[in-house]
């Protein structure tokens, strides 16, 4: 069944569903939010991702397709020169992708990760 999200950059926040906050580095404290659109049993998934400002490390370590949707942020790479990210920006992250979020504006993205099979 194909599933629509209407303007997804102008949801309230109050509307997406409250997932916590994860291992973040120093203050402020981020706070995630999303909305999933598609879990599978494997692991992958799609949805709506947001988080407030703040410093986390990336724990997913499937690939990701990200479209940002609003937001600035800079993600650090574990090994590399850090990515400048702002609301319009498409990435890949390719499996085991690790660094550091550093959310500089509330950011929200459209997300699908996947497992990529060998």
């Amino acid at each position: 069944m194909i599933k629509k999200i209407e303007n997804a950059a102008s949801i309230p926040s109050e509307q997406l569903e409250d997932w916590g906050i994860p291992k973040t580095i120093g203050e402020p404290k981020c706070q995630l939010r999303g909305l999933f659109i598609k879990e599978n049993p494997d692991g992958s998934e799609a949805g709506i991702w947001e988080c407030t400002p703040g410093k986390f490390v990336r724990e997913a370590m499937q690939a990701e397709m990200v479209t940002f949707l609003s937001g600035h942020c800079i993600f650090h790479p574990e090994n590399g020169d850090p990515v400048e990210i702002k609301g319009g920006d498409v990435l890949f992250f390719p499996e085991n992708s690790k660094g550091t979020w550093e959310i500089i504006e509330t950011v929200r993205k459209a997300y699908l990760i996947y497992n990529i099979k060998q």
